[in-house]
């Protein structure tokens, strides 16, 4: 029963959070004047976003349900989404310049006050809680405390405070601030709330990186690597991008894409333990294909560039000749590289590599089956690293064993 109750839960969060991005695409539809395809691209990208996190969670509810953090990332995405459907009525009203009823101004305060309860779920307290669910030790309850305090404190005071909601298109007066004083305590109140929300994910964030990472070993270490890759990867993915969007190579807001969903992604990763082991191969990959990508289209760009000048009438033949060449030195190009990147970046594979490519050479000249045991459980201690390795032979049919 209790695994039942669990499965409806789930299902459940992942549900509600579908029914509030159909109910903000249904309000779109029927009140946003004009519709226009920037409209919809930018609610798709912002609904994407938030059904990532709602996914992640049902996956992680229902194939580890006893770790807490897939619980959190459903209850982040069902947070970032309970203002959506009133989200696109809002937004109209203030187009048409009419007054927000109360009920518009509940609505936008929703939207303007729970961006801190999501950090909370989808930030802070997965960081302290990873790779298996519970904290490193008692003292970091401190941490998890100060979180939550901090983010209920925050939001109360915002939502108290007297300065206006900035999250709609133009600012709007809170339904219920409290005046003088009070006001302005609450506001002090919300900035102190603020900076111990944000102080507590670098702390948490040293306690993934530093602490744990250093301390484990074995499959914690390769699930904690999956998230530090995440991490990287949020990081220097904008500085990818921008240029590309500057260039017109990419849409508006794609720098955010690596910010939002790498980590997440990541963490889904280690928490499920699905090929934590590809890791290496993932990096060498990208390294190699990077590397080569760069090192084709660059000659490629400048052969083109160059042809109006070396040959007129005969450019789309020295195009199509420098698109074959560039076909043809692919493969062997990007062996060359993998090669490289693997001696450099991961050796052990490497090695590995070369180790069964001589006993595949030595295979052919061996008859003799304790030599080939021998070799093969040698080749095996090399590759792999076991704690220890026999090998059975299946008797011949007719002969004893």
């Amino acid at each position: 029963m209790q695994v039942q109750r669990r499965t409806q839960l789930a299902w459940l969060l992942f549900l509600s959070t579908f029914g509030c991005l159909a109910g903000g695409l249904v309000v779109t539809l029927f009140v946003t004047r004009p519709l226009t395809s920037d409209v919809l691209v930018d609610g798709a990208f912002n609904g994407a976003i938030w059904l990532l996190f709602a996914t992640l969670g049902l996956v992680l509810t229902l194939r580890r349900p006893d770790n807490p953090i897939g619980w959190l990332y459903a209850a982040a995405g069902l947070v970032w989404t309970l203002y959506i459907p009133w989200d696109p009525w809002v937004d109209q009203l203030q187009r048409t310049g009419r007054p927000l009823p109360p009920v518009a101004r509940l609505a936008a305060l929703a939207g303007d006050s729970l961006w801190a309860v999501g950090i909370c779920l989808a930030i802070t307290l997965p960081l302290l809680l990873l790779p298996n669910g519970r904290l490193r030790s008692r003292r970091w309850r401190l941490v998890a405390v100060a979180a939550v305090v901090g983010t209920t404190v925050e939001l109360v005071g915002w939502v108290l405070s007297p300065t206006p909601m900035t999250q709609t298109l133009v600012p709007v007066a809170k339904p219920f601030p409290l005046p003088g004083v009070a006001g302005t305590a609450a506001g002090i109140i919300s900035w102190v709330g603020w900076g111990v929300l944000f102080a507590c994910i670098p702390v948490a964030a040293v306690c993934v990186v530093v602490l744990r990472f250093r301390s484990s070993g074995g499959v914690e270490r390769q699930q904690l690597r999956w998230v530090a890759a995440g991490a990287t990867l949020a990081a220097a993915g904008p500085a990818l991008v921008l240029p590309l969007e500057a260039l017109g190579l990419a849409p508006p807001d794609a720098f955010a894409l690596p910010m939002l969903l790498a980590v997440p992604l990541a963490v889904g990763v280690a928490v499920l333990r699905y090929r934590l082991w590809d890791l290496d191969r993932l990096v060498s990959r990208t390294v190699t294909y990077t590397a080569v990508t760069v090192l084709l289209v660059l000659p490629y760009l400048a052969i083109v560039a160059a042809i109006p000048r070396l040959a007129e009438g005969s450019g789309s033949l020295a195009v199509a000749a420098a698109t074959l060449a560039v076909a043809a030195l692919f493969q062997p190009l990007r062996r060359r590289v993998q090669d490289l990147v693997d001696r450099r970046f991961n050796r052990r594979r490497y090695d590995a590599a070369r180790t069964l490519e001589g006993f595949a050479a030595r295979l052919r000249e061996l008859v003799d089956l304790d030599a080939l045991e021998g070799e093969l459980l040698g080749v095996v201690d090399q590759t792999m690293q076991p704690t220890q390795a026999s090998l059975w032979l299946r008797p011949q049919t007719g002969q004893p064993s």
